[in-house]
């Protein structure tokens, strides 16, 4: 698996169903290449000081991709696409847990289940910068400072704590 930078125009030259992650007034494009087996997709993105975060999930055969406000998820059994989301703000970090798969923006955390079906989605109190697995559990780093636990299996906010 490879991601090389392209010109707009070889990105428009793709088939649109190739085209997996578009966002109005790009400035930079990419292919993602999967191999022989499911070929080249393209993803276009906005700012030029972030590049695209790509997770491969083993255990469910899949791989993540994140720029700016889009997300998505290709299954690298069928090439079929599993989750195609705009976000309505940009994507910090995503992780790939037993059976789960975690993504943070600034102002939310997502869970996905396998099969790219959302399995919680909550608004944080502050700015997102980072999260990081404690034991069973999911820990996200605030801007200012607090660190919010999730339970990855339900979703549930275990507590709230300053950090330092």
């Amino acid at each position: 698996m490879k991601i090389k930078s392209i010109r707009e125009s070889e990105f428009n030259l793709m088939e649109g169903v190739r085209q997996i992650i578009v966002h109005d007034y790009s400035h930079k494009f990419a292919i993602l290449d999967l191999g022989e087996k499911f070929g080249s997709y393209g993803i276009s993105w906005r700012s030029s000081s972030l590049e695209p975060i790509i997770k491969v999930w083993e255990e469910e055969n899949a791989v993540w991709i994140g720029v700016d406000q889009q997300l998505a998820c290709i299954c690298l059994q069928s090439g079929r696409l599993l989750v195609s989301l705009p976000l309505t703000t940009y994507i910090v970090q995503i992780l790939t847990l037993d059976r789960v798969t975690a993504v943070l923006t600034e102002e939310e955390v997502l869970l996905f289940n396998p099969g790219g079906s959302i399995r919680f989605s909550e608004d944080l109190p502050d700015q997102g910068i980072g999260m990081s697995v404690v034991g069973e559990e999911l820990a996200i780093e605030m801007l200012d400072g607090d660190s919010l636990t999730i339970n990855t299996m339900t979703g549930v906010f275990k507590s709230l704590v300053p950090i330092g």
